[in-house]
């Protein structure tokens, strides 16, 4: 007999009838594919061994592959993607072109890579079609809890690193009371117009093909007026300014919240579609704190946490050593604990200050400066926007697989059943012992059992025990089973 305590975790998106990107893994199923004849199912069967990362199934049954053609020994044919920032596409074209290519009558292949037209509807809650945002696939909201830790520039490398893969993206600086992006982002005349293709919305400025867009830009603003609201008229005018810029066609807009969680984080959240936040912390005990207020905001407005950024963490000196001036952090903890999909530690350098006070972002440095660029800082930018591309498109796909977690009052024992996958067992023994709570468990008796099973945003589930002790379990420790 079950305790009464089942967490059926169907996705989030659908339960609370937010927007859905109907995507397989990296790439749209197949409208249109030829599979008559012995050759086309030779390409077919070769094609079979690209596997998707995220998915690990194969690229012909997911439906990757679209318009297959074969004429005089020409392999012709489409892999569309769902981003053109994919991070694998040009694995995915030579490991299609090379396994064709072993095929004894293939001249040549020509393979097109290219990314879904997106569907109707929009980046707002409300359905709108006169929003600025309606031609926006995905939104990136990147917050802090606390200020100083480095969250403008972490915005702001993230939205150039995902335009270096190939994503048309843009950035929302939605801090009235102290804008950055002017800064950190220099550009020539910088004033706000009128769009040029709808008078009622306002033109972004640009740079490096990204568009931007803060209240800084604006003519009060740039005139030195401080900005003096309170917090409802704040939460108001960033709103407006982000919803009535005509941001046009965008596969990622990258949002840059003001530190905190309060008005202006809630009214975004409310009323726009967040496919999912990237927090920022620095290695600091009272930083973590707030991060995990940051997690359980996000939580429960049903955002998920697809990345964690642990800034400022250590530097490396000239005699080799490394020192770690804000202590060793704990951003792999609390992953593990919240099971966020990915930790990036980055660290100080003097390049990354000197970059944003002169208004060229970091990740936009040329090939001549790389030399003197440090490699961790460099590659922790292009994989913090590797993992946030690829995670939102598994989360598009569907790709987030909950398990139904449950008490079974017979046997005193947790039980695990994944959608795909054996059912797992958890007595309360060993589930405590696997306790990462910052607080120690006291020891289980023949009593101790849960009071509540509940979801923490998409990757963890709480529990609330009889004995007033808190665990929080990620899915993924508790479908690999006990140890």
């Amino acid at each position: 007999m079950n305790m009464g305590l089942p967490t059926n975790l169907s996705h989030p998106a659908a339960q609370h009838g937010r927007r859905q990107v109907p995507l397989s893994g990296m790439c749209q199923p197949a409208r249109s594919l030829h599979t008559g004849g012995e050759q086309e199912q030779q390409v077919l069967e070769q094609l079979k061994n690209v596997i998707d990362p995220d998915l690990h199934q194969d690229i012909v049954s997911l439906g990757f592959v679209q318009n297959l053609t074969i004429r005089e020994g020409v392999v012709s044919f489409d892999l569309v993607l769902t981003t053109p920032a994919c991070p694998v596409k040009d694995k995915f074209k030579k490991d299609c072109t090379d396994l064709i290519k072993q095929l004894p009558w293939v001249k040549d292949v020509k393979l097109t890579l290219s990314s879904q037209h997106r569907p109707a509807g929009g980046g707002q809650k409300v359905e709108n079609s006169q929003t600025g945002l309606k031609d926006v696939k995905r939104i990136i909201a990147v917050s802090s809890a606390k200020g100083g830790v480095g969250k403008s520039t972490v915005a702001v490398n993230l939205a150039f690193s995902i335009a270096k893969l190939g994503g048309k993206v843009g950035i929302f600086d939605a801090d009235i009371y102290g804008p950055s992006l002017p800064t950190m982002v220099g550009v020539e005349n910088p004033r706000v117009v009128r769009s040029q293709t709808n008078e009622e919305r306002i033109a972004p400025l640009h740079y490096q093909d990204v568009k931007l867009m803060s209240y800084g830009f604006t003519a009060k603003a740039r005139g030195g007026q401080a900005s003096i609201m309170r917090g409802p008229m704040v939460a108001s005018t960033v709103h407006q300014l982000l919803a009535f810029t005509d941001w046009g066609e965008l596969d990622y807009l990258v949002l840059d919240f003001p530190p905190g969680t309060g008005d202006i984080q809630l009214t975004i959240c409310q009323q726009v579609n967040i496919d999912g936040a990237v927090i920022v912390t620095t290695p600091q005990k009272l930083s973590f704190v707030d991060v995990v207020r940051g997690i359980e905001m996000f939580d429960t407005l049903n955002v998920p946490i697809v990345a964690l950024v642990e800034n400022m963490s250590y530097f490396d000196c000239s005699c080799g050593t490394r020192h770690f001036p804000f202590g060793e952090g704990h951003s792999q903890k609390i992953s593990d604990q919240y099971g966020t999909p990915s930790a990036v530690v980055l660290p100080i350098h003097s390049s990354l200050s000197a970059s944003s006070d002169s208004g060229t972002p970091f990740a936009m440095r040329g090939d001549e400066e790389k030399d003197a660029t440090p490699t961790a800082l460099r590659e922790g930018f292009e994989m913090l926007a590797s993992n946030v591309v690829q995670e939102l498109s598994r989360l598009g796909a569907g790709g987030f697989e909950a398990p139904i977690v449950e008490f079974e009052e017979t046997s005193r024992k947790f039980i695990v059943r994944p959608l795909q996958g054996e059912v797992v067992e958890w007595t309360c023994e060993q589930l405590r012992e696997r306790c990462q709570a910052a607080k120690s468990p006291p020891p289980c008796t023949k009593s101790t059992g849960p009071k509540a099973i509940t979801p923490k945003g998409r990757y963890a589930v709480e529990i609330q025990w009889n004995d007033q002790h808190v665990s929080i379990f990620p899915y993924k420790v508790l479908k690999a089973g006990p140890q």
